[in-house]
């Protein structure tokens, strides 16, 4: 059903109010036409905020059947009112029947709209449910090569401070330009954000040449917020279509003309390797209400056309410029935050109805992150994966467990029962460290949790960046690393004159020192694959190596956890890798740690 046929669907909710116009009209004829340019310019309205939401097919039979039964009662207690006396002539018996009825409906149309809402967020919840596998035993980001994982990659630059950089290097654009969107992107194996520039409206609209364009990009890259920001400019004409372009060429409502089916919530440009392209996340509901991902969108940015879809089946399969397969809103209001308030392992499915009974259950994930903290996509072992952070609805300050988003599917790491403390509270501990400057404030955003290997075994801590800012001016001051299991383990240091990397590695560096002993840290071996291969047994895929210190080992997820698997599959002859192993009862070597390091 195109455009036209949903707006007919919102149109015939509102038919019931031509019956008032018609007897206004019988009754007083300028009170008649003056009704009726009400109504017309209530459907315009209608209209024009279906337009501009991008109306769903779901959500035009619920507006039909909510608003069409209102519109109904409306009829009858007009009715009621100005034929008051006929009726009660007429109906004297039964009156008060008459009004019960009304009033049941009326009931019976709010109470319903209402169940009908917290089904819908149950079914959300649910299908987020369906996507989560549960790992209670490991521990998330698991780090070895710590300079490569964490010195080199962790993530610095916050939305405030890419945009601060950005804002101090627009005049290459001239004096018009205006930023337009702000997103995380994936360009030559690095993460960065990306800044669009275009004319100011009136510049559109006004200026010759400037209508519906955009002049150019500035990325900042978030690991090294002491780099020069690298400007992208356009040649006029040739970057047409972007997210809040001037009318036609506001590329998420020239789509959604073409699919009404599909609501685009967060959009972004990307380099393929080859070319800028415009990435659109489609989201939809399905017939009962449940949110879910809709695929993707590649398109072209100077004709907006389409270049290639990828249904939901298809997600995983999307090249690696494709960092955000699912829009923002999807998973943090839809699924998480919905997921968060249903689930609880009492009850059957984990998915409650109702979010009480009791309301702070402590089995309840809660959601740490709306108003705080977001979604946060990281670059971890090769690939670029998006994660969040839980705590106990009760118990804030304690870390209730960590997601990891992947294109292939979500891992949660319960943690409730580690006794670890929440990113909220790292970043109280974090701001406490320093005393408050002179001018402007400390501020502090993106707890970024890393497992450590040190001298007594792994540790969960969280790595801490901490902003100066004074006014829309932000630049990194500190970085601090806190333990997530004893706070007492803190270190902290000073960004002044050191590259992201290198303030980084000097707070990493002291805070493994406080674990120095005479304990040893784990003996890893380290080989160089010479020949690999693979065989199924059970159903399950076995991986064999034949290494160059003799051994021959084999990797089953049996023994390996979803990090170091994924280190295997990734693995290929000629790769040095780190390993431990143990000797099953037939003398076969099962790998029980795996990382490729080269």
């Amino acid at each position: 059903m195109g455009y036209a046929g949903i707006t007919f669907l919102l149109f015939v909710a509102y038919v019931p109010l031509i019956w008032i116009i018609f007897r206004i009209k019988q009754r007083n004829k300028v009170l008649g036409y003056l009704s009726s340019g009400v109504f017309a310019l209530l459907l315009l309205g209608v209209w024009v905020v279906g337009f501009l939401n991008r109306t769903m097919m779901v959500g035009a039979i619920e507006h039909l059947i909510l608003v069409g039964s209102i519109n109904t009662i409306l009829v009858l207690i007009f009715e009621l009112t100005i034929n008051k006396i006929n009726i009660i002539m007429r109906l004297k018996r039964r009156k008060k029947s008459f009004v019960s009825i009304a009033v049941l409906i009326l009931v019976i149309i709010i109470a319903g709209h209402s169940l009908l809402g917290i089904r819908k967020t149950m079914l959300s919840a649910r299908h987020f449910e369906s996507m989560v596998t549960y790992d209670s035993t490991d521990l998330p980001f698991i780090v070895l090569n710590e300079e490569a994982e964490i010195d080199n990659n962790i993530r610095l630059v916050t939305k405030e401070f890419a945009i601060s950089k950005a804002e101090q290097n627009k005049a290459t654009f001239g004096s018009n330009a205006d930023l337009m969107e702000a997103n995380v992107i994936y360009v030559n194996e690095s993460i960065y954000w990306c800044m669009i520039y275009a004319p100011k409206s009136s510049a559109q609209f006004w200026t010759p040449g400037q209508f519906n364009l955009a002049w150019g990009l500035i990325l900042v890259e978030v690991n090294n917020p002491n780099a020069e920001p690298i400007i992208v400019n356009f040649a006029e004409g040739d970057f047409n279509y972007a997210e809040g372009l001037w009318r036609n060429h506001n590329v998420i409502l020239k789509n959604y003309r073409r699919d009404q089916g599909a609501k685009y919530w967060r959009s972004y440009p990307t380099w393929t390797g080859t070319e800028w392209v415009y990435v659109m996340t489609r989201t939809t509901r399905d017939v009962y209400g449940a949110w879910k991902s809709d695929g993707i969108d590649v398109l072209d940015i100077k004709t907006g056309g389409l270049i290639i879809h990828y249904s939901v089946d298809e997600l995983e399969t999307t090249p690696d410029y494709i960092l955000q397969i699912y829009s923002e809103v999807l998973i943090e209001e839809k699924w998480i935050i919905n997921w968060g308030n249903k689930r609880d392992t009492t009850a059957e499915g984990n998915i409650r109805l109702l979010s009480g009974f009791p309301n702070y259950s402590s089995d309840r994930l809660g959601f740490y992150g709306e108003g705080i903290e977001d979604i946060r996509y990281v670059k971890f072992m090769n690939s670029t994966l998006a994660f969040f952070a839980t705590h106990p609805k009760d118990s804030e300050e304690t870390l209730g467990g960590i997601g990891v988003i992947r294109k292939n599917g979500t891992r949660f790491y319960d943690l409730r029962s580690r006794g670890f403390i929440s990113a909220l509270t790292v970043s109280k501990l974090a701001r406490g460290q320093l005393t408050a400057p002179n001018t402007g404030s400390y501020i502090v955003q993106m707890p970024v949790p890393y497992t450590l290997n040190t001298s007594i075994g792994f540790r969960l801590a969280w790595f801490v960046p901490i902003y100066w800012q004074s006014g829309s001016v932000q630049r990194l001051s500190h970085v601090c690393v806190i333990d997530a299991l004893d706070s007492s383990y803190i270190s902290i240091a000073e960004a002044e004159g050191l590259t992201g990397s290198q303030v980084v590695k000097e707070a990493r560096l002291q805070f493994k020192s406080f674990f120095a002993s005479e304990i040893p840290q784990q003996e890893f071996e380290i080989a160089q694959i010479d020949d690999a291969g693979t065989y199924v047994d059970g159903g399950n895929s076995i991986f064999v190596f034949q290494l160059n210190d003799s051994r021959i080992i084999r990797c089953s997820q049996n023994y390996l956890n979803e990090t170091h698997w994924n280190e295997v599959v990734l693995a290929n002859i000629g790769n040095v890798i780190q390993y431990t192993y143990t000797e099953d009862d037939e003398g076969i070597l099962w790998a029980t740690e795996f990382f490729v390091i080269s």
